[in-house]
């Protein structure tokens, strides 16, 4: 089934960064009533810090890969991966929690992104 003309109205001029994201999925062609593996990606500048997140997210049931600071990316990357629905409400409180996580540890939520599932 493709992406419901309901969320995509919902979707339609919405500020959200998240609702951008999925309606720049839905333009790709992302059908979003069908599984995803979004990843949530977050910044550290020490590597005790990026643990410390990584073990958080891994109690929350994601999977977690951390990073090492490459010429490129100077910081810890922390990416977390579930399989999902991307529904709007439930990435919104994601960025939530995740947001309150990174500043509880000193660290960055650069927010998510997934490949397309069509």
């Amino acid at each position: 089934m493709p992406t419901s003309p309901d969320l995509l109205a919902r979707l339609s001029n919405n500020d959200d960064p998240d609702a951008k994201v999925l309606s720049e999925m839905a333009a790709l062609g992302a059908d979003l009533s069908q599984p995803h593996f979004p990843h949530f990606a977050f910044d550290a500048k020490e590597e005790a810090s990026a643990m410390t997140v990584a073990e958080s997210l891994a109690q929350l049931d994601f999977d977690v890969q951390i990073f090492a600071p490459q010429d490129d990316a100077p910081t810890w990357q922390v990416v977390a991966t579930r399989r999902m629905v991307p529904d709007l409400d439930e990435l919104m409180a994601l960025t939530v929690q995740f947001e309150m996580l990174a500043k509880t540890h000193g660290v960055v939520y650069d927010g998510w992104g997934a490949e397309i599932v069509d």
